[in-house]
């Protein structure tokens, strides 16, 4: 199934919109990537779901669809060096780690 940027926007705001959250409450590219969501969801299939929140309200988006949660997502870990919430571990060369967003060396294992 293929998961188009524009769709996967449009059902958030959709979704964001039936549970009272008014569109100019909140910018999407602020909260997170919607292209890389997209490709992310278009390149793992069935097997992945994203759990994200966006203005207190917790969705689940899957390629096929979005929709809200009573679940909150899982609390980032704090970078060991600079103490801000670490989305993701990005790893270039093999023994070389990177917290992402603030840029930090990180051991490998930081999120698991």
């Amino acid at each position: 199934m293929t998961v188009s940027t524009d769709n996967l926007v449009v059902d958030i705001v959709r979704t964001l919109e039936k549970e009272g959250v008014p569109p100019d409450a909140y910018q999407l590219g602020r909260e997170f990537d919607p292209e890389a969501l997209a490709r992310l969801l278009e390149s793992g299939g069935d097997a992945v779901e994203v759990r994200l929140e966006v203005r207190g309200i917790s969705l689940v988006a899957t390629s096929h669809g979005v929709w809200v949660t009573d679940e909150p997502p899982s609390s980032q870990p704090e970078c060991p060096n600079c103490g801000l919430p670490v989305a993701a571990v990005v790893q270039l060369v093999p023994a070389y780690h990177t917290a992402y967003p603030c840029g930090c060396h990180v051991e490998g294992d930081l999120l698991e």
